[in-house]
């Protein structure tokens, strides 16, 4: 399986037409042979950021969604008039705590990207009992899952409430390299779902020497705008 994980930061009143995109498209990816589920995320720790994660059956299926001609002209509208910043990254599913029905972990690819800092990225979904509350704090859900403040090899640490099942958490944790994701003991009980990504590519909008398209260079302004960009 493949996982895309894409995080991305709306340009000021630009959320709502982001999501009405994603809305549209869901048909189109729903009919795409490999497309397994996709969810979306509001971050907690990075105001204004979304991520849209999908997992798909193999890297083709994922190749497909990215020449559907709909969805390369929504990419179009996104990066030149609706997106400020994202970051995504594609990779191989290493374990997944609870694969999808009729699909199971099966490695085919064992590169990693050369670029991005991480070259693991490890998914923890958090479904409180019913009647339970979601940790409220960062540092409580870090607890639960036995992170500490420091870890050694943790180059990025990440808490999401889905937007779409209340009371839902993500913790997307990025690791310099699968040793350095040892440090993450097991997490067991119900309402827990642990995936291992093994990052392949990672790009951004500044960016995109891993990606697989072409568009014109943008940078960033000392002002914090954006040159090069329509």
């Amino acid at each position: 399986m493949f996982s895309v994980i894409f995080e991305v930061h709306p340009a000021d009143g630009q959320k709502d037409a982001y999501l009405a995109h994603a809305k549209a498209l869901r048909p189109e990816l729903e009919g795409i042979d490999g497309f397994i589920d996709n969810e979306r995320f509001a971050s907690r720790t990075r105001p204004g950021w979304v991520l849209s994660h999908s997992t798909w059956r193999d890297e083709k299926s994922v190749i497909r969604w990215r020449t559907h001609a709909g969805h390369h002209l929504i990419q179009e509208k996104g990066r030149f008039a609706v997106f400020s910043d994202y970051h995504l990254r594609v990779g191989e599913v290493t374990s997944d705590s609870h694969p999808p029905a009729g699909h199971a972990v099966r490695e085919q690819r064992f590169d990693a990207t050369e670029v991005g800092r991480a070259k693991l990225c490890t998914l923890v979904e958090v479904v409180p009992e019913p009647g339970q509350p979601s940790p409220a704090d960062p540092a409580d859900l870090w607890t639960s899952i036995g992170l500490g403040p420091e870890v050694p090899g943790l180059v990025g640490r990440e808490v999401y409430d889905s937007i779409y099942t209340s009371g839902k958490v993500l913790a997307l944790l990025s690791w310099s390299g699968p040793g350095a994701s040892s440090a993450l003991p097991p997490i067991e009980g119900a309402g827990f779902r642990t995936r291992s990504v093994r990052i392949i590519r990672d790009y951004g909008m500044f960016d995109r020497r891993e990606s697989p398209q072409f568009y014109p260079p943008v940078s960033r302004m000392q002002d914090g705008s954006e040159a090069g960009k329509p």
